[in-house]
């Protein structure tokens, strides 16, 4: 709202000098918005860091749940599906089955367990040898463990395959833990809706916070306004330092958001290699990827602006001059 900013065109000048000098307006402003929040660094500070940490709770759940995601798709017990057959099924006839269901595009493995094979590993594990040395013959029939791609290890997904495999004339049984599964899925989806329902909530809050804000920084300026409007300025012409402070409260506290975020991620990185550990798995926590970054820092900065719009043209239609 200062003299340079407010410089007029005159009515003949190009559509280039226009463009340069909107340009340069908006630097003006933009650098004006900047210098109030850097002019009073600890309270504006404290707004920031309390914006960043309402974004941070939804957006680490929301990380949190893709590692989730991550996690239960290397479960490879989760959706296996274990094959039974008849007792009088020979060893080529099941490696022949074997293969006919490998060629499935939707199974991405299948492991043929012998009955003679299963005989030793159950009499292994159970402690019972010299009781099964006794039997007359093997009771255990040859079995296939087969294990669906990624893509088919949901509910329905493993509900169909597991219907096709029953109508195979030499299995005795299919069987799938589907509770299991289902819950696993049910779970995932609460936590997708937990997440969505707390981002909004606290989306709201951060619109509250830059709008009280700039609510107070409005008031203060009151006189300074009443002023400009005395000489004509526009209502948007006083809302556009507003605007850019907004952003830059957005701005700010989306960069503030994602250090605190990766500097927690870091922090769970060794904890959560160890528990890994533990299961003989692999897996490490992945922090937020580039474009997930930028979408971070996109939408704080356009929750500041919004708050700042929603806040500042209520509040300037209701100054006039007296």
């Amino acid at each position: 709202m200062s003299s340079e900013s407010g410089a007029i065109l005159h009515e003949g000048a190009t559509i280039s000098a226009r463009f340069k000098m909107l340009l340069r307006l908006h630097k003006l402003e933009a650098r004006r918005g900047l210098a109030e929040i850097v002019d009073n660094p600890i309270s504006n500070f404290m707004t920031v860091l309390v914006i960043a940490i309402a974004l941070a709770l939804p957006a680490g759940l929301q990380v949190l749940l893709e590692n989730g995601k991550t996690l239960s798709q290397s479960w490879d017990g989760a959706s296996r599906i274990s094959l039974y057959l008849k007792l009088n099924v020979s060893n080529s006839q099941t490696e022949h089955l074997a293969k006919s269901i490998k060629d499935n595009p939707a199974i991405d493995s299948v492991e043929v367990i012998y009955p003679e094979q299963a005989l030793k590993d159950f009499s292994a594990s159970s402690g019972f040898a010299d009781a099964l040395a006794e039997l007359d013959s093997n009771p255990l029939p040859p079995t296939l463990v087969v294990q669906p791609n990624v893509n088919h290890t949901s509910p329905l997904a493993s509900e169909t395959l597991l219907s096709e495999f029953k109508q195979f004339e030499l299995v005795e049984k299919a069987q799938l833990d589907l509770d299991w599964v289902r819950k696993l899925h049910a779970l995932l989806e609460l936590a997708e809706k937990a997440a969505s329902a707390l981002g909004l909530a606290l989306g709201l809050a951060v619109l509250l916070i830059v709008g009280n804000t700039i609510r107070l920084s409005v008031q203060n300026r009151r006189e300074e306004i009443e002023v400009v409007k005395l000489v004509g300025a526009t209502d948007a012409f006083i809302r556009r330092p507003f605007l850019y402070t907004g952003f830059w409260y957005g701005l700010l506290a989306g960069v503030l958001c994602w250090l605190i975020l990766e500097v927690s991620l870091i922090w769970l990185h060794q904890p959560v290699q160890n528990l890994a550990g533990l299961y003989q798995s692999e897996f490490a926590i992945s922090s937020l990827n580039i474009k997930q970054s930028f979408q971070l820092v996109g939408i704080s900065c356009a929750l500041g602006l919004l708050g700042s719009w929603l806040s500042v043209g209520r509040h300037i239609r209701n100054i006039e001059p007296r």
